[in-house]
């Protein structure tokens, strides 16, 4: 009883101050993140197990990025016109409920590529969640809200190993038809019980007041009006730059569970076992890490985790076939430096962007993330079936180019700080 009244208590903490709709984003958070971050990291191997190639997971990752691209372009008029409450709902409903029961039942490629086009919508919600959880934040509390989002998605991981049990029992493909399933059930209620328990937020209303009298196409050509005046806000180009590459470098990537099967000979029960050593890298950065980097600018504490990021890039390259120890001590490294950097990463983005058109600059931003991330699964696919450790070397130089942006952010930021003051 005493342990439960403290995790209470610790949990109200952690929820205190925050706006209605992030507290309860927070609260709802799980139900997604249970089954989202299972089929998000078996995904390579569900399809690899029904029977796809490399070159054809590749070729299906970039054809979602492709057409995520064409979601992008859209997203922030539908955003403005809509409303971020109901576009979140509506468009979580068509990317994520329709295809976890497609993935359920898939059998061929065809398959996928319906999910795939379906999911690929969710670049839409992509845009109107991050705003309806955001708006209302104040600046000084949003990096406390996308920790504790990530925290909870990384979190989830520990469920992993149970699933690595029933794949050992029942096969791979059994397993995971039916945690798509289940996972279409349950994001299902999550959705319609988040929409009942969030509002509009005040971004939001004014928006939809704006674009109401707008025709469709008269909107789009505001929102492209807004994406040309990009460079026009101090910072923010550099720091989209910074944000298209690392999205760029975690689609090369998507072949890490192949890479450690197939090259490193680990089976599916101990790959079950490095989401949960990125759930408690993630709790140990939350807790320990990112209060005492809560003092330095956002741009020094991306470029002192981009160092991690190159370190466990370089680490993995040396991992001995069948170490599970060594394994899951650099993957700790690799899951822990992405955590920082989507977390200061959005944070330095949204610092940069202003409280009106909001989100025409976001989706702009995010749409050049798709446009240059649009090649990165197919060639993650061509070159693994050439040389697995190829990719990953790939990654490492990237890694080095992002450390070198990050500093350049930081060096940047130190100056515009020296020239206000």
């Amino acid at each position: 009883m005493l342990e439960n009244t403290a995790a209470k208590r610790l949990f109200l903490r952690t929820l205190h101050g925050l706006p209605r709709n992030a507290r309860n984003s927070i609260l709802t958070e799980p139900l997604w993140g249970i089954f989202g971050t299972v089929v998000v990291y078996y995904a390579p191997l569900y399809m690899r197990s029904i029977g796809l190639t490399s070159t054809q997971i590749g070729l299906l990752g970039s054809l979602t990025l492709a057409l995520s691209f064409v979601f992008q372009l859209v997203a922030a008029p539908i955003t403005n016109r809509a409303g971020r409450k109901r576009t979140t709902l509506i468009g979580d409903l068509v990317s994520w409920t329709i295809p976890m029961f497609v993935w359920a039942f898939a059998q061929s490629v065809t398959a996928f590529v319906l999910a795939a086009v379906l999911s690929a919508s969710g670049r839409i919600v992509s845009v109107s969640w991050s705003l309806l959880v955001i708006e209302d934040v104040e600046p000084s509390q949003r990096a406390r809200v996308f920790g504790i989002l990530n925290l909870i998605v990384t979190g989830c991981g520990l469920l992993t190993p149970l699933v690595g049990l029933m794949m050992a029992l029942h096969g791979v493909v059994p397993t995971l038809r039916w945690v798509y399933f289940l996972g279409g059930v349950g994001m299902t209620v999550m959705f319609l019980w988040r929409n009942a328990i969030t509002d509009e937020t005040a971004s939001g209303k004014v928006a939809m007041e704006h674009h109401r009298h707008l025709g469709p196409l008269d909107s789009l050509r505001q929102t492209l009006g807004v994406v040309r005046g990009l460079h026009r806000h101090p910072g923010l180009l550099g720091v989209a730059v910074f944000y298209a590459l690392t999205v760029f470098t975690e689609q090369l990537g998507l072949f890490q569970i192949l890479f450690l099967r197939e090259a490193l000979n680990f089976g599916a029960q101990a790959l079950s076992y490095v989401p949960v050593v990125g759930a408690v890298m993630t709790v140990l950065l939350y807790t320990l890490v990112i209060p005492r980097l809560s003092d330095l600018p956002v741009g020094r504490a991306l470029a002192l985790t981009r160092v991690a990021a190159l370190a466990g890039a370089c680490l993995l390259l040396v991992v001995p076939a069948g170490n599970l120890g060594v394994m899951l001590a650099v993957v700790g490294i690799l899951g822990g430096a992405t955590f920082l950097t989507q977390t200061y990463r959005d944070t330095a983005l949204f610092a940069r962007l202003p409280e009106t058109g909001t989100a025409d600059l976001y989706s702009a931003v995010q749409t050049i993330t798709m446009l240059c991330s649009v090649p990165a699964a197919a060639i993650a696919g061509a070159v693994f079936t050439a040389s697995p450790h190829g990719l990953f070397i790939i990654i490492a130089v990237l890694c080095v180019l992002l450390l070198g942006f990050a500093l350049w952010i930081s060096r940047t930021e130190t100056k515009q700080a020296a020239q206000t003051s």
